[in-house]
């Protein structure tokens, strides 16, 4: 990240580029405050303008202003920088009191997000990231910020959805947009040795996916058996199909498909351990005889595979 200062006010680090001062780096607090029409043909400048028209009345609708407050916003850099140099309680303390006075504001909304981040408490900053998003919707830095906490999570689908919209959003040129652009090209590779998949295609599977394991856990084993053939159908290398297919099978007393499923899932995946778990259970029944109530171990679309790899790495 750029530690350059903003050049309108000189005291926070500048993220956007802005057209007005000839392509140097200005704060979002100054971008809001200094834009107007001269404005047209930044992506900042057109983010507030859709979302004015979207927000107001067509019989009503005029400029849209977003309500800022300078002294406020200074105060969230304050807090900011103390939990940067460490002194979490200070910065916690003022940011809880800027809440309370101020929750209408977007940025105390986004420090708050980013001082849980920091925290590990994943689920919370996402929560505050959310509401200044509700704020102001063409919020780049509060998209990017939520996208590396589901990463964090390992919540896939949802990262890949608030990294789309930094992309949609943001101007080629910021850093977050930059950064969001690395880690969907890392991720896409991923995808693409792995399964040969694209990220449209990987969200398409996972749909499908998560229609499926629905219909096993209601125990609808022919409707879950549908869905994940057709999850195979984009992706035939995705053990984790073969698998709960397995599972599926095993449960409407199908041993030879069930054993055939499991056997395909671990040839894609020699260490796929839920596959062997539940392997040798079902080539422990006869043929015809269906799995016992207490059932096996299902499993999410990468949760056990490519989401385990990341979290070993780390």
């Amino acid at each position: 990240m750029k530690s350059t200062k903003c050049v309108v006010c000189s005291k926070v680090k500048g993220k956007r580029i802005c057209q007005l001062h000839a392509g140097a780096f200005i704060c979002p607090r100054c971008c809001a405050q200094i834009r107007h029409a001269e404005c047209e043909g930044c992506s900042y400048y057109a983010q507030a303008e859709d979302y004015a028209l979207k927000k107001t009345p067509r019989s009503t609708q005029q400029p849209f202003i977003m309500r800022i407050d300078p002294k406020v916003d200074e105060e969230v850099d304050h807090a900011l920088e103390r939990i940067e140099r460490g002194n979490w309680l200070a910065g916690e303390s003022s940011l809880g009191k800027l809440l309370k006075q101020h929750p209408d504001l977007h940025t105390v909304q986004f420090a708050m997000g980013v001082l849980r981040a920091k925290q590990k408490r994943y689920s919370e900053a996402i929560e505050y990231f959310d509401r200044a998003i509700a704020i102001f919707p063409a919020f780049v830095e509060a998209w990017f910020n939520k996208g590396v906490a589901y990463k964090e999570q390992l919540d896939i689908d949802e990262m890949i959805r608030s990294f789309q919209k930094v992309l949609e959003l943001g101007s080629p040129a910021d850093d977050f947009v930059q950064q969001a652009q690395d880690i969907m090209a890392s991720f896409e590779q991923h995808l693409r040795r792995d399964s040969g998949a694209t990220v449209d295609e990987y969200l398409q599977a996972k749909a499908l996916f998560d229609h499926a394991f629905a219909m096993m856990e209601r125990r609808q084993w022919q409707h879950a058996l549908d869905g994940f053939h057709a999850v195979i159908a984009l992706n035939p290398t995705h053990p984790q199909s073969y698998g709960n297919m397995g599972i599926c099978y095993g449960y409407l007393g199908r041993k030879h498909e069930a054993l055939a499923a499991f056997d395909r899932a671990l040839a894609l995946d020699p260490h796929y351990e839920p596959a062997q778990v539940n392997r040798r259970v079902v080539a422990a029944l006869a043929e015809g005889e269906t799995l016992p109530e207490r059932g096996l171990r299902s499993v999410e679309y990468y949760r056990d595979s490519f989401l385990a790899r990341e979290k070993d790495r780390r």
